[in-house]
């Protein structure tokens, strides 16, 4: 190392000839030791140009002044975005700790199932209204929020940022949502400006709206690309993410077209046209029907009983229904069915059922039905069976629903096909609440200007909630006596539909009603008329003969016309549902009875008395000749008030009639008497009034000449009685004469 200093000393104080002479002898030997090797290789860049100095010295570069003026305005707008992304986080600070959502890695920001989160035990209704009420909640708070935290930025930063900045920095905030979890780069800047401007031109307001609506409007597309779902996949890159955020922007808004938060919490205004929605109606119960523990301990025990009393027979197949299950019983040959039949309560006993029930044969299979009450019945809802395909798909305005069968399947029906019904039984086996729901999907299935309803309710109670309905033709009637006079304005109703059908010259009301749409008549269409008693045993206590004969009228000739009757009664005695009310009734639904004797009254079997009640029915449809079982559905007084609610705010009720107007007529037809005009005019003429002047002269009783000599006292016509002496007459022959012609 010291060797090495020493030389390098040496060669700084030596002469450049011996430097020479040493680096000829050092490259010398290295020439000596080194191989070489001859390669050729164009160039790849171009000509290298010396730049002259002197010009650069001489005046500065344009390219470093633009560069250096970027940079200032790069620094500058940096520092006030800053400064406002300062005051953004200090006014964040002072708010109170929200929950934010984090992304899942499953599912990202899209829902969880509803059906194992949300839908369990909940109605749908009470979902539709919790989802309104939040989206209305989130709405007011946006826009008190966005109007608070402008003015508060104007406050603030009038002093400290120019107009344009605070413009394009509050635009910025105010339309591009960030996304989580990266950095903004140039382009995502490029892609935030273009879809800020497109969203501005797409949702441009017009000038002459106040400044409140524009804070308003401006706070819905706030709301609006806050609430966007992140696309499934998160852990995509933000490229594609942005993509899918453009593709899912919303449509531009037209002229007059509301927002989908507006029609959303707009309810009361509900269209003509539009059909009551579903939600209204609770849930129905998802529960499985196979038990097969207990239908093939049932069978095992049906078969044994059958050996043990040597029936040679077995069970084929087992179905089970909401309320029952049958058992379908197949004999050998040379068995008779009555040796099966006389069987029914030692099988009843054996199975240690409640009660059962025969059909022997089921129509059409060779078999014997035998039917046993379930452990469990399971409920029944309005929900499954309008949602079900055969009521959906039926075009008909009068279609019904009804139940479900033993098999489980919806039976719907349909009030043309009736046209007439009778239902019957006993209190509290569900009739009340087969009316209920015959009348809540006729609210399902037609307009108020295709149906219209009258409803006689002796109880006043049941039919209650169908008041100020538009399908009503009048308040529901509560009144016996104008419950008969409701019944005879139906009877001239019938009576002028057929007078228009023979000026028009068609058969039914289809054939008419499609003749008037064809020349342009709207205004002269009939609707179907829908006549419903509640209880018919009161009209039957009340007045007999009237009540009998309007209902006998109006079932043998109203069918074609379009007015249909439904009659309800818990009594089902024949001095109420007389033969001549049961041979024009062809549709009858019994429920549970006590003895067969009504059950024959009903619907001229037996079998009613077997039912379990609470909506277990025999439905006798018009023309079958077996009645059906059927589990009824069951409306709750929820569920009916909810539906009833919303057709109530489709339009207002338009009456023709109310019952006020009938019980007027009714009394003037009982005080007024036929033989009055001639009776006046008789004691005008002889100048004197007494009730045995009035019995010889027009024939009468006592009764009858002594209500004559009254009304005439009422109206002033006469004097009142004084002791022995005759009665005086007030009026002359004029003011008689005047009064009459008033009174007709």
């Amino acid at each position: 190392m010291w060797e090495q200093m020493k030389k390098r000393v040496k060669q700084l104080f030596s002469s450049p000839s011996e430097d020479k002479r040493y680096n000829q002898r050092s490259t010398v030997d290295k020439q000596q030791e080194v191989y070489t090797r001859m390669a050729y290789q164009y160039p790849t860049e171009r000509t290298f140009t010396v730049p002259d100095l002197s010009d650069q010295l001489e005046r500065p570069s344009l390219h470093f002044e633009k560069r250096r003026h970027r940079q200032q305005n790069e620094i500058q707008d940096k520092r006030v975005e800053d400064k406002e992304d300062i005051k953004l986080t200090s006014e964040i600070k002072g708010k109170p700790f929200h929950l934010s959502e984090v992304a899942s890695p499953i599912f990202g920001y899209r829902d969880r199932s509803q059906s194992t989160l949300e839908i369990d035990g909940v109605p749908a209704y009470l979902r539709k209204n919790k989802s309104r009420s939040e989206q209305r909640n989130t709405l007011l708070q946006t826009v008190d929020s966005a109007i608070m935290s402008e003015n508060h930025e104007k406050s603030q930063n009038t002093n400290n940022t120019p107009k344009e900045a605070r413009k394009s920095v509050r635009g910025h905030h105010r339309h591009v949502t960030p996304l989580p979890d990266r950095t903004p780069t140039q382009t995502d800047a490029d892609h935030q400006t273009v879809r800020k401007k497109k969203q501005e031109r797409q949702f441009s307001l017009p000038k002459n709206i106040d400044v409140q609506e524009q804070k308003l409007q401006e706070a819905i597309l706030l709301n609006q690309s806050k609430n966007k779902q992140l696309p499934y996949n998160v852990m995509m890159r933000p490229n594609s993410r942005r993509g899918v955020q453009t593709q899912s922007s919303p449509p531009p808004k037209r002229e007059g077209q509301v927002s989908e938060i507006d029609t959303d919490t707009e309810v009361e205004t509900v269209p003509r046209s539009e059909q009551t929605p579903l939600h209204l109606l609770n849930d129905p119960v998802q529960v499985s029907l196979a038990d097969d523990t207990w239908v093939e301990k049932q069978t095992e025990l049906l078969n044994s009983t059958l050996q043990h009393f040597h029936v040679k027979a077995k069970v084929v197949r087992a179905i089970k229904g909401p309320a029952v299950t049958r058992f379908e019983v197949q004999p050998d040959l040379g068995v008779k069915v009555s040796k099966i039949k006389n069987l029914s309560d030692d099988i009843k006993l054996n199975l240690a059922a409640k009660d059962i029930r025969m059909e022997a044969p089921i129509p059409g299979k060779n078999a014997i039905g035998i039917e046993v009450p379930n452990p469990e019945a399971l409920p029944v809802g309005l929900y499954e069976i309008i949602h079900s395909t055969a009521f959906q798909e039926d075009a008909s305005p009068l279609t019904v629903a009804l139940g479900l069968d033993i098999a489980g399947q919806p039976i719907v029906t349909n009030l043309k096909k009736m046209p007439h019904g009778l239902i019957a039984g006993a209190t509290g086996s569900g009739k009340s609440v087969c009316i209920n729901t015959i009348l809540i999907s006729l609210l399902y299935k037609a307009n108020y200007e295709q149906v219209k309803f009258l409803l006689i309710d002796p109880k006043m109670v049941e039919l209650a909630p169908y008041n100020d309905l538009p399908h009503l033709v009048s308040p529901v009637i509560t009144d016996t006596k104008a419950a008969t006079a409701a019944l005879k304005w139906a009877v001239n109703e019938m009576e002028e539909r057929y007078e228009k059908f023979v000026q028009e010259g068609v058969r039914d009301i289809e054939r008419y009603n499609q003749k008037i749409e064809k020349q342009g008549r709207a205004n002269e269409h009939l609707p179907y008329l829908v006549i419903v008693i509640d209880e018919l045993a009161d009209l039957m206590m009340v007045s007999p003969q009237d009540v009998e004969d309007a209902i006998c009228r109006i079932a043998q000739k109203a069918r074609a016309c379009g007015i249909h009757l439904l009659l309800a009664t818990q009594r089902p005695s024949v001095d109420v549902i007389t033969g001549l009310i049961k041979a024009n009734i062809p549709t009858r639904i019994a429920f549970s009875v006590s003895s067969q004797v009504d059950s024959r009254t009903i619907i001229d079997a037996s079998g009613a008395d077997k039912l379990l009640g609470k909506g277990d029915m025999l439905f006798l449809e018009n023309g079958a000749g077996q009645s059906k079982r059927i589990q009824g559905a069951f409306v709750s007084d929820d569920e009916i008030e909810r539906v009833t609610s919303h057709v109530k705010k489709i339009a207002p009720p338009n009456y023709l009639f109310e019952q006020t107007e009938l019980l007027k007529q009714i009394d003037m037809e009982e005080e007024e008497d036929i033989l009055f005009p001639e009776a006046v005019q008789f004691v005008t003429e002889q100048d004197a009034a007494s009730s045995s002047l009035l019995q010889r002269r027009f024939k009468i009783g006592y009764n009858r000449a002594a209500r004559l000599i009254d009304s005439m006292e009422q109206f002033g016509i006469v004097s009142t009685q004084n002791g022995s002496k005759k009665r005086d007459i007030l009026m002359n022959r004029e003011q008689i004469n005047t009064f009459l012609m008033d009174r007709k």
